[in-house]
C-alpha cells in the first residue's frame, strides 16, 4: 500500500509541480506576472530572495474585470519542509496561494511591505492544496491536504522499502533459531522437560 501511495503522490503531485515550477518565469518585485487560470484553478505564488526569507512579500492577484482574488498562507508542514530538494528553481518556496473565481488572465503582482528588500516571484503549481484530511480515532484530528501529501511524499517511499527488508531478516533470524535449536527423535517434534 505503501508503495501504491508513494507512486500516485509523486505521480500525480510532485511531478506536475516541479513541471510548473521549471516552466514559470520569475519576475523582480512589482513587476507583474500573468497566468491563465480556468475557473476553480488554484495557483501558488513562488519567491526566492531576502523579502521572501523574511516574509514581508505582499501579494495581489488580479482577475478578469479587476476583481481581486484573496490570498491564502500555507499550512505548517509544506513542500519545503519536505520536498525542497525537488525544486528546479534552487530557493524558490512557496508562499501563498489563490483560486482562481472564473477562467481568463491573473496578474500577480508583489512588494516588499518594508520597501527595503529585494526578491523574485513566479506564479506556478500549488502544493498547499486545499481542505483537509480526519485522521486518528474518527477523523477528530485534521490535517491539511499538502501536509499530508508533503509527508507521505518522503515517508511512504522509505516505508515501502523498509518494510520488505524487516520482513526477510525476521525471516532469516527466525530460520537460523529454528536450526540451533535441539530437535527430539520423534519426527522433529520440539520436547520440553
Amino acid at each position: 500500500m505503501c508503495a501504491v501511495a508513494a507512486a500516485l503522490i509523486w505521480w500525480l503531485w510532485v511531478a506536475p509541480i516541479v513541471q510548473s515550477v521549471a516552466a514559470a518565469e520569475s519576475r523582480p518585485l512589482g513587476e507583474a506576472a500573468t497566468v491563465e487560470l480556468a475557473a476553480g484553478e488554484r495557483a501558488g505564488v513562488w519567491a526566492r530572495g531576502i523579502a521572501a526569507n523574511l516574509g514581508t512579500l505582499e501579494c495581489r492577484a488580479i482577475g478578469p474585470g479587476g476583481a481581486e482574488s484573496a490570498m491564502r498562507s500555507g499550512p505548517s508542514l509544506d513542500w519545503d519542509d519536505t520536498l525542497w530538494w525537488m525544486t528546479p528553481k534552487p530557493g524558490f518556496v512557496q508562499l501563498l496561494q489563490f483560486t482562481a473565481d472564473r477562467a481568463g488572465d491573473y496578474a500577480v503582482s508583489c512588494v516588499d511591505a518594508l520597501d527595503t528588500y529585494d526578491a523574485e516571484v513566479l506564479v506556478a503549481g500549488d502544493a498547499f492544496g486545499s481542505g483537509s484530511l480526519g485522521l486518528g480515532a474518527g477523523g477528530a484530528s485534521r490535517f491539511p491536504i499538502g501536509s499530508v501529501l508533503a509527508f507521505g511524499a518522503v515517508v511512504f517511499p522509505g516505508v515501502a522499502v523498509l518494510i520488505p527488508i524487516v520482513i526477510g531478516l525476521r525471516r532469516w533470524v527466525g530460520r537460523v533459531r529454528d536450526r540451533r535449536r535441539p530437535r527430539s527423535s520423534w519426527g522433529g517434534l520440539r520436547t520440553r522437560c
